[in-house]
Order: C-alpha cells, then structure tokens, then sequence
C-alpha cells in the first residue's frame, strides 16, 4: 500500500473509552503489576478510590494465591495491561 492510498483512509472511529483517573491510566478491570516492600506480583483491579490527599489507592485481586495483599497504592504498581474493549472481568 503506497503512502497516498494510507492517507486517503478516514481516521478510526474514536470510542469513548472507560474513566482513567489516575496517572498511570489505571481503571478497574486492568491487570497491574504490584512491588510491595520488594515482592512483585500480577493482579487484577477491582477498584479506583482516591484519597483527599489527592492519591489513589487501588483494590486488587492478586492472580496468583501465595499474595494475600488486596490493596495498593498508584506509587507500587510498575507495569499496566490495560483490559481490552468489550471484556469484562469475570466476577
């Protein structure tokens, strides 16, 4: 496909995308990647809440059974899988 025919394309359709409060565009139903006092693991979020400092703390469920943490704050996730359109986690 040559550069004029790419061009010539419409644009995608823009869809109105899930609320994304915080910085990290973390919403419920994202798979996050957790360090909490050096111990990584993987979870999924089930909520968004903010504090009236202004930061986020976020509810997760870990995917993996040896964590028992069921929070997390914005400042320890260090990798975002964003849920794809359409999917809704399975509760």
């Amino acid at each position: 496909m040559d550069q004029l025919a790419f061009l010539a394309q419409p644009p995608p359709d823009p869809r109105p995308s899930a609320a994304r409060l915080t910085s990290k565009g973390i919403a419920p139903g994202d798979i996050v990647e957790v360090d909490r006092k050096g111990r990584r693991f993987h979870a999924l979020v089930t909520s968004v809440e903010q504090r009236e400092s202004g930061r986020f703390d976020l509810g997760v469920r870990p995917l993996d059974g040896r964590s028992t943490w069921r929070t997390a704050t914005v400042r320890e996730v260090v990798g975002v899988w964003r849920r794809a359109k359409g999917v809704l986690p399975a509760d």
